[in-house]
């Protein structure tokens, strides 16, 4: 990782759906750990994967990103890093919970195989296009909550003025109609909604369809942010990114 001021704070997000096991013990590991380096942030852990977001000294949270990729399944764990000027959350969370992402549709596995993506640039080109690299038409699908979209969004996307996720489904269902005829791409902040929400669509019937590879924080990172209006809400004490 490349090294910054001492006066930034390194912040890392990233998740995995992976099947786990020993999660108790796992959780208490990591509590220890964070509490001695004094690292600030959440960590979830599930029987479907981990959720991560760290905020600390440029050290310390890459030891505490080591210590979770040393669970087994995890080391593999590709982070998305940034530095701010003040730490991103006032203490460290380690929970364990049913669902990493809450959807309450057990059936739904991504542990188990992962939903088609597309790459920031590629949809960056599809956008400017305004369709994808077969000819058919883009609608991109917001699967965040109500507050997220009025904050930012894509240009055109749609709104299912979810007040939480495991609204998504319902929500859907009752939008289904006038998706046909477009190549849908979901979208999130990092990827994780999204994931769910395509493997979902795709069980229900709506098989054209993709997730954005790495979310809305990997395209404003990547591309220009061509048809991104607003910001982009963070869920740490920085709040807000914006391309």
């Amino acid at each position: 990782m490349e090294t910054k001021a001492k006066t930034n704070f390194l912040n890392i997000r990233c998740y995995k759906f992976v099947s786990l096991d020993h999660l108790e013990e796992h959780r208490h590991l990591l509590a220890e750990i964070g509490q001695l380096l004094s690292v600030t942030g959440t960590i979830i852990l599930s029987n479907e994967g981990i959720n991560i977001a760290l905020s600390g000294d440029k050290s310390s949270t890459e030891q505490m990103f080591e210590a979770c990729k040393a669970i087994p399944g995890l080391k593999n764990l590709k982070a998305r890093i940034n530095y701010s000027e003040k730490v991103g959350f006032e203490r460290l969370r380690v929970k364990i919970k049913s669902e990493i992402i809450k959807m309450n549709q057990p059936q739904i596995r991504p542990e188990e195989d992962r939903a088609p993506f597309v790459d920031a640039n590629t949809l960056a080109k599809w956008i400017i296009d305004g369709y994808d690299d077969t000819g058919k038409p883009i609608k991109i699908v917001d699967t965040r909550n109500e507050f997220e979209f009025q904050l930012g969004h894509f240009k055109d996307s749609l709104n299912l003025n979810l007040e939480k996720f495991s609204e998504f489904p319902q929500k859907i269902k009752e939008k289904c109609r006038f998706l046909k005829g477009f190549k849908l791409v979901n979208v999130c902040t990092g990827g994780i909604r999204c994931e769910k929400a395509t493997l979902f669509m795709i069980e229900n019937g709506i098989r054209d369809v993709v997730q954005l590879d790495g979310g809305i924080l990997d395209y404003l990172e990547n591309t220009n942010g061509n048809a991104w209006e607003g910001q982009c809400f963070l869920f740490d004490e920085r709040e807000m990114s914006t391309p």
